[in-house]
């Protein structure tokens, strides 16, 4: 058997040139991934922070609009009329409420719902609530006052007077209000609790005010 070594030279030079071709294809293509690789690790990069505008450190920006705070609840001087437990007679208070539309009513409620202070003390019991007030255009305030307002302690005519008198004193410190006519449960009743007239309007009375 005879050898063509020239055929089998040329064979093998072939087989080398493909050989460094596919070596030089391969770090072409290594190379190509490495700089294509951290291009496209930018641009990810760049596309996430442009998603996220105004994030820095963790925290929102909330850019610089002004923040609005409520504005504050007006409020207006009343005056009130307690009851001096130690004489037994009544006292001007005067005190701040929120200032509102139908601030009669809103100073009605300060004065039942009023906490005592040292010696002063609401006039009326607890549990006595407004159920109604209007103020007519003649001047008359009328008031409709629920049952537990009438529930003197002991019955006793004087401080009946005094819850009578802290109501209609405390609304005629309104200029709009002249005479007061105190309803129980919707109905006007002879007494308030059995001795002080309430059957007609009253008028102000400063007899049981402390002098």
């Amino acid at each position: 058997m005879s050898w063509d070594f020239k055929l089998l030279e040329e064979k093998e030079n072939e087989r080398r040139g493909r050989n460094f071709y596919l070596l030089v294809l391969a770090v072409l293509t290594a190379a190509f991934l490495l700089v294509g690789g951290c291009s496209l690790t930018e641009r990810l990069g760049a596309n996430k922070q442009a998603k996220t505008p105004g994030i820095e450190d963790g925290l929102p920006d909330l850019g610089d609009e002004d923040v609005v705070l409520p504005p504050e609840q007006e409020m207006t001087k009343v005056t009130l009329y307690f009851k001096d437990q130690e004489t037994r007679c009544l006292v001007p208070v005067t005190q701040e409420i929120p200032k509102v539309t139908g601030i009669a009513r809103a100073t009605l409620d300060a004065l039942l719902q009023g906490k005592a202070e040292g010696d002063l003390k609401p006039a009326l019991p607890a549990g006595a609530e407004v159920k109604d007030l209007n103020v007519k255009p003649d001047g008359t305030c009328v008031v409709d006052l629920n049952l537990d307002a009438t529930k003197i302690t002991g019955g006793d005519p004087k401080d009946e007077a005094l819850a009578v008198y802290a109501i209609v004193n405390t609304l005629t410190e309104f200029s709009t209000v002249q005479k007061v006519q105190i309803l129980v449960d919707g109905k006007a009743n002879k007494t308030f609790a059995g001795h002080i007239p309430v059957d007609m309007p009253l008028l102000r009375n400063l007899t049981f005010v402390k002098g």
